[in-house]
């Protein structure tokens, strides 16, 4: 005990040396117990203007930390973000954190993994990379103003079952009206272009479209032609929440067993709803260039439907830029899996923006993250929950790998402006249960705790 204590002085000292930097060691192991806590690291992160860096962490990760309290110091501008002082809701998404050149910071290595190598930190680098196709009609983070045409008269509507192949043409304007269930062996084909609205979520009936295991979406938009799912609600009335989202189901390994129903699902067919397997290079398709808006339902506490949920789905799923604004709950939710996923961006997320459970051992890649300094679940939100088992050694463990994550939060947004945030943004990233993921290369902007294993 006196070693242990020698060792946590001299580790003191060093920190208060790096006056930045903030670093609390994990608790005596033998006066801890470990099933509800978190054993996810974070290497290469830039954090700025961050209360605490880093919470219960690996201590040996705090050498490849940078952290300031000026953004300024290392970001090109320091309005991105930000809401405007004229009127709070309204957000300055055009500027971008892109870094100032020069950036002295060695980055942790992606050799041997599916990562693509970059040599910056964050979902940026100096510039912002063309492969985000920020000036294309996809890149839409705040769609308030905007009027696709709901027309109840004109609306084709989609209910029940999907039990045959179909193709939804952008001619045409389609509602989801409560949850309609693509069938094992279907395939759903998306055409670019195309507008799907959710029914209102009244009574349970919240639009949701979900895909049985087995079942398969073709739904690839590009930059000029996106395909949007959005709320009926017109401009001037669109709030998170109003619909319910987008569920995939796969085959792929879980912690939970192989044949587990999702949260808010209930279907009238045998297996309506269940996910679980062996295959972990299972496919659930292929989806790009989708904006997801206004979506996400809790019905009760832990028992939500979210934006955009995947139960187990494998690895040969193709997912790459998606945009899911005011999400109603989580924005991205995973329950098990080994799907990847790249280009992400969320705003105004009301819980959190990526949420990783029951074994979900997939990479995320490039995700840019803005908050609502204003507006937090109930239950306390994060920008990433990642979480495993509530039994202790269940397998598969939660150990996704996270990169050039940038994440935009409150105590940034507000700063030099009179007013709180909501204190219950709990910040970067809160990993429990064991969860062993890795967030590496990566840049947490005005998170009250960057990254922590309570």
């Amino acid at each position: 005990m006196k070693a242990y204590k020698l060792i946590y002085i001299l580790l003191l000292c060093l920190i208060i040396g790096c006056d930045k930097i903030e670093i609390l060691l994990p608790p005596e192991e033998e006066k801890i117990d470990k099933v509800g806590t978190g054993n996810t690291d974070a290497r290469s992160i830039l954090f700025l203007k961050n209360d605490t860096t880093t919470l219960y962490v690996n201590p040996d990760s705090y050498e490849s930390y940078l952290s300031s309290e000026n953004v300024g110091d290392f970001i090109s501008n320091e309005e991105f973000g930000k809401p405007s002082p004229a009127d709070l809701n309204l957000y300055n998404l055009e500027d971008f954190p892109t870094l100032k050149p020069g950036l002295d910071m060695v980055l942790e290595s992606t050799e041997g993994t599916s990562l693509q190598l970059v040599d910056y930190p964050g979902a940026f680098g100096t510039f912002v990379d063309q492969a985000w196709h920020v000036n294309s009609n996809w890149w839409v983070l705040d769609p308030q103003f905007i009027d696709y045409g709901y027309d109840p008269a004109t609306v084709v509507t989609l209910s029940g079952r999907i039990d045959t192949n179909i193709t939804l043409t952008k001619d045409n304007k389609y509602l989801l009206s409560g949850q309609v269930f693509v069938e094992d062996g279907i395939t759903l084909t998306i055409e670019a272009g195309t507008v799907i609205f959710g029914s209102v979520s009244v009574a349970g009936g919240a639009g949701v479209l979900i895909f049985n295991r087995g079942a398969k979406i073709n739904a690839n938009g590009t930059p000029e032609e996106p395909i949007v799912f959005t709320t009926t609600a017109p401009v001037g009335t669109k709030n998170r929440g109003q619909w319910g989202g987008v569920v995939f189901l796969g085959k792929a390994p879980n912690n939970k067993g192989e044949d587990i129903l999702v949260e808010g699902i209930q279907g009238t067919e045998e297996g309506d709803g269940l996910y679980g397997g062996n295959d972990p290079e299972d496919s659930s398709g292929s989806f790009s260039y989708w904006r997801v808006e206004y979506a996400g339902v809790a019905i009760t506490p832990s028992n939500e439907i979210n934006s955009l949920t995947f139960g187990s789905v494998g690895s040969k799923t193709v997912a790459h830029h998606i945009i899911i604004a005011n999400a109603g709950d989580d924005a991205f939710q995973w329950f098990g899996g080994t799907m990847n996923i790249s280009y992400v961006a969320t705003f105004s997320t009301l819980d959190d923006d990526m949420d990783m459970d029951s074994g979900y051992s997939g990479t995320v890649q490039f995700a840019y993250f803005i908050r609502n300094p204003f507006a937090a679940d109930k239950g306390g939100a994060s920008s990433f929950e990642i979480g495993s088992s509530n039994a202790l050694g269940i397998q598969p463990i939660t150990s996704a790998l996270i990169a050039n994550v940038t994440v935009v939060g409150p105590l940034y947004q507000l700063e030099g402006l009179d007013l709180l945030a909501d204190p219950k943004y709990q910040g970067g990233v809160l990993s429990k249960e064991a969860a062993e993921a890795l967030l590496i290369n990566s840049v947490l902007i005005g998170c009250p705790v960057g990254v922590q294993n309570p």
